[in-house]
């Protein structure tokens, strides 16, 4: 049995028990614990919905079922011709680089990647990962990955330290790059309708500040959130950032003959070479930014 993960609007617990319960093949059994929302039998499978809005499923065909019934389920009113969410991932590890995502989704593909399992990276394992970042790619109407390697994220700490400055300059500028690339590349396939912006709020006035020197809003909604990746155009960017900043970790690893995933912050320190794979400020002066 294989085992799947989706994520729900938790509102939408109810809606998505009823349609499961349209099947005459679903047994309704009882909760074993106080997060299960329902835990339904269906043929040789299961699936529970937790409060939190997560699903469980176990079969091949419950799957394919919860697949169909969530993209019944996340259908609303088009009110954007195109959700654009950017996402980092790195930018609290001293190890690798920081990777800066954007996606630009449709609703229809929006709820599609809902049912393929897209949500926060941070839910989700590298594998998963790894294969969701495929999905994405071939169902989205754009993406960009600005990545600021270690080294040249070394160069730019020390810069912006110097100019009176943080590391969430630098986290703007990613946003708002990636964020253009995809917008004007929409632009080229005119779209028309409304797009709608999401960010998962860091700095509001630095990322405004940064958005807006690349972008004209006026015809623009943009949104700074906390919890951002509720929305799933910033879930899949979230997903895209993390997948490539695993890919850059194996690749230095095999580039240097080391493995880096294996590598303390005091070894790190003193390799030779450190400068290539590791945010040295954050080794030295342990300035995390969570």
């Amino acid at each position: 049995m294989t085992t799947e993960v989706f994520k729900i609007d938790p509102s939408k617990l109810l809606k998505l028990k009823e349609l499961l319960f349209q099947n005459s093949s679903t047994t309704l059994l009882p909760s074993t614990n106080p997060y299960e929302s329902f835990r339904i039998k269906y043929s040789d499978g299961l699936v529970i919905g937790y409060t939190s809005g997560k699903i469980v499923t176990n079969t091949s065909a419950i799957t394919k079922l919860v697949s169909e019934l969530i993209q019944t389920l996340e259908m609303g009113e088009k009110e954007y011709c195109a959700v654009i969410g950017s996402d980092e991932a790195g930018k609290g590890e001293w190890l690798g680089p920081i990777t800066v995502a954007a996606v630009a989704l449709t609703l229809e593909q929006s709820n599609l990647l809902i049912a393929k399992g897209v949500m926060d990276s941070k839910l989700l394992s590298t594998p998963r990962i790894v294969k969701l970042a495929d999905i994405i790619k071939a169902n989205s109407l754009n993406f960009h990955v600005v990545v600021i390697t270690p080294e040249r994220f070394n160069r730019l700490f020390r810069e912006v330290k110097d100019e009176g400055k943080s590391l969430n300059d630098m986290l703007a500028w990613g946003h708002a790059r990636a964020i253009e690339s995809v917008y004007y590349n929409l632009s080229a396939e005119q779209l028309s309708g409304k797009i709608k912006i999401v960010i998962d709020e860091f700095d509001r006035v630095k990322t405004d500040r940064r958005i807006k020197r690349v972008l004209n809003l006026n015809n623009i909604t943009l949104e700074q959130k906390i919890k951002a990746e509720e929305e799933t155009a910033v879930a899949a960017a979230s997903i895209l950032a993390r997948a490539e900043w695993e890919m850059r970790i194996d690749k230095e690893s095999k580039r240097l003959a080391i493995n880096l995933r294996t590598l303390s912050p005091s070894e790190a320190r003193n390799h030779p070479k450190a400068n290539l794979f590791a945010k040295m400020s954050y080794i030295h002066t342990k300035e995390h930014i969570t």
